[in-house]
């Protein structure tokens, strides 16, 4: 959550920063970004989501199963929660920038027509804080998928080359 509280205040300074440059600036200029946001976050709201149902049927499983959990299956218990509490977190992340693209898209031509041009201008840097803030915690998000599966295939090997070595153990 502090990842996104800084995100939130780097963005704030951003804004603060550019705000005469922002002034400037018509909805169509992010036209193009929120359009990019909705289809980077729409794939990986799908693909992590399949990811998650198919790679960890059985944490899912136990999440609904009634009984409690055996020894044996504690620890492994334990890196499925951790391993998929990521992958959770990044597809709550694509939900919640799908969700206010969609709310974007579908407010700012109501709101352009209600506002008076003193408002406008405040209004412009309110729009420039929210998609800077969904940009950035899209692009954290991404970054995020990809450690997952740099750290994936890491422990697929290192799980490989352990058990080569058993095997030559033996």
């Amino acid at each position: 959550m502090l990842k996104y509280l800084v995100l939130a205040i780097t963005t704030a300074l951003l804004t603060y920063w550019l705000k005469d440059s922002l002034v400037v600036l018509k909805y169509d200029a992010y036209k193009d970004t929120l359009s990019a946001l909705l289809n980077v976050s729409s794939i990986i709201f799908a693909i992590i989501g399949a990811w998650i149902a198919i790679i960890y049927p059985r944490a899912i499983g136990r999440a609904f199963a009634s009984h409690s959990i055996n020894n044996p299956e504690i620890k492994e218990a334990e890196g499925d929660a951790n391993y998929l509490g990521e992958l959770v977190e990044i597809v709550m992340v694509s939900a919640v920038v799908l969700m206010a693209v969609l709310s974007i898209q579908f407010s700012v031509p109501i709101i352009k027509g209600l506002l008076d041009a003193s408002s406008l201008k405040y209004a412009k840097h309110g729009i420039f804080f929210v998609v800077a803030m969904l940009t950035f915690a899209q692009l954290h998000a991404v970054f995020r998928v990809i450690l997952a599966n740099y750290f994936f295939l890491n422990q697929l090997r290192s799980k490989n080359t352990n058990g080569k070595i058993d095997v030559l153990h033996k």
